[in-house]
């Protein structure tokens, strides 16, 4: 994609960026209107949030957008699963320069996208606006399947923790960028 945020605006950008999605059996409505319809079977929505702000959280000549994208949905989607919830959707805000080039976001949004593929949950809408640091804010929703949530104050001496992927490297990637 050719151009900057600033000559698509805000609804050319919102175009690009949800022409790119895919949708799920939970998703009544999605992107477009005032906001999202997403089935709660269970009747109660298990939700998370965290924002990430370029320099704090990321660097663009360390990571791609789209490895932007793969790490906010993850780190939310992965907090869903943490209270034993099934994700469903996610809610993308997005603070964007005007100069940035309209292909970041673009390929952030295919990194979203697709973590939340592997998830099974879809994007189903969000806010795009203009402002000087690149922020991305997630917000993801699960359902229960009429179980109790898993609390961080239920854990007990004795119980079995599992952990995925490799401990530490994360802290060791940044070492050896910095």
């Amino acid at each position: 994609m050719k151009g900057t945020v600033g000559e698509l605006g805000e609804f050319g950008l919102i175009r690009e960026l949800t022409s790119r999605l895919t949708t799920t059996p939970a998703v009544r409505l999605g992107p477009g209107d005032d906001a999202a319809v997403v089935a709660a079977p269970d009747r109660r929505v298990v939700a998370s949030t965290d924002l990430l702000l370029e320099g704090r959280h990321f660097r663009r000549d360390w990571s791609t957008a789209y490895d932007v994208g793969r790490k906010a949905a993850a780190q939310n989607l992965a907090d869903i699963a943490a209270m034993g919830a099934v994700p469903t959707a996610v809610l993308l805000g997005l603070v964007v320069p005007a100069e940035l080039s309209a292909t970041w976001p673009t390929e952030l949004m295919d990194g979203i996208r697709d973590e939340c593929q592997v998830a099974g949950a879809a994007v189903v809408g969000g806010d795009v606006v203009r402002g000087e640091t690149i922020t991305v804010a997630i917000t993801a929703l699960g359902d229960l399947r009429n179980h109790e949530p898993v609390t961080r104050c239920g854990a007990q001496p004795g119980d079995v923790v599992a952990v995925t992927g490799w401990l530490g490297w994360s802290a060791a990637g940044h070492a050896v960028l910095s």
